[in-house]
């Protein structure tokens, strides 16, 4: 039986369970000063708020020093065992060990970061991190979903530039955009021009039936505006509807370069200035510290480094 239960712990000064461990250890008022570092009044002064506590005299005065109670032989176990629990909750976390790590991260991110950083991300991870999974969730928006917060996810990779409060970010990588076009395009013969441009049937990608775009933001601030044909959910689609069609996009240059010569698409500047895109990776303040976590922030971010 544990007769501490018995303590309404709302009330309990957490402060004399080790008092009470080392007196119980020591079987001595002064050595259990000693070995907490406490003066010997201020070991009695515990101790008898701990007799008042439990109603009992927990160690006794005989001819050869203090014996223990009943009560207090019974105690010893349990409050060892609980300031162990603590000791060994509180203290440092061990160090991360890729090589022998069994466990997963969850990773939110839309297809077109993914498709730029997964591919390298694995390869890192099967050479150094053979038991670590990832999980890939797609999300298309441009803010912050609560996951991180919830612990749903650990991280996220997004182009958003505000963060919702208790959570951290670093940059990755720049995209610009650039024009795409099938290759024999009937109105794209030569350098594009800004009014041919805007006459072309254009490809976004947007899951908001009216949301602009940057390139729509640029082109307002010249009074002009842009056909905008066919909205898409997903980035890596709009290359392969460009080769079967006649519609053009200003498309992420990470996706447009490796596609081009096998889908017979022409790249070109785009022929008005929009600011380039940093992909950011999210993560909430909860994980800053954990060692796992650290870790893989940091592989992305060398990883993110090399995107060209």
């Amino acid at each position: 039986m544990i007769y501490i239960h018995a303590v309404n712990a709302a009330g309990l000064n957490l402060n004399l369970l080790p008092v009470l461990d080392a007196l119980l250890a020591e079987r001595s008022v002064s050595r259990a000063g000693a070995r907490l570092g406490l003066s010997q009044p201020a070991v009695s002064n515990a101790l008898a708020q701990l007799r008042a506590l439990l109603g009992d005299p927990l160690l006794v005065r005989r001819a050869n020093g203090m014996v223990p109670t009943e009560r207090a032989l019974a105690l010893a176990q349990p409050v060892r065992a609980a300031m162990l629990a603590v000791e060994q909750s509180l203290a440092p976390a061990p160090a991360f060990d890729p090589a022998a790590a069994r466990r997963q991260f969850v990773i939110v991110a839309n297809d077109f970061v993914a498709f730029a950083l997964l591919p390298r991300l694995l390869a890192r991870l099967q050479r150094q991190a053979p038991g670590v999974r990832l999980h890939l969730r797609a999300f298309q928006e441009h803010v912050i979903p609560p996951d991180l917060e919830r612990g749903e996810a650990d991280l996220l990779f997004s182009f958003s530039q505000t963060l919702p409060p208790a959570h951290q970010a670093a940059d990755l990588f720049q995209d610009r955009l650039v024009f795409v076009a099938r290759q024999g395009h009937p109105q794209v013969r030569g350098r594009i021009t800004l009014a041919a441009y805007t006459k072309l049937a254009h490809v976004i990608v947007s899951h908001q039936p009216n949301a602009r775009g940057v390139v729509d933001d640029a082109l307002a601030a010249q009074g002009r505006s842009r056909q905008v044909a066919l909205r898409l959910s997903h980035f890596l689609l709009v290359p392969h509807v460009l080769a079967a069609t006649d519609y053009v996009a200003a498309l992420s240059e990470l996706v447009a370069r490796p596609l081009a010569r096998s889908l017979r698409l022409q790249i070109q500047k785009l022929p008005l200035a929009v600011p380039p895109g940093t992909v950011r990776m999210v993560w909430h303040e909860r994980t800053s510290r954990s060692p796992a976590h650290v870790w893989l922030r940091s592989m992305v971010q060398e990883i993110g480094q090399d995107v060209r």
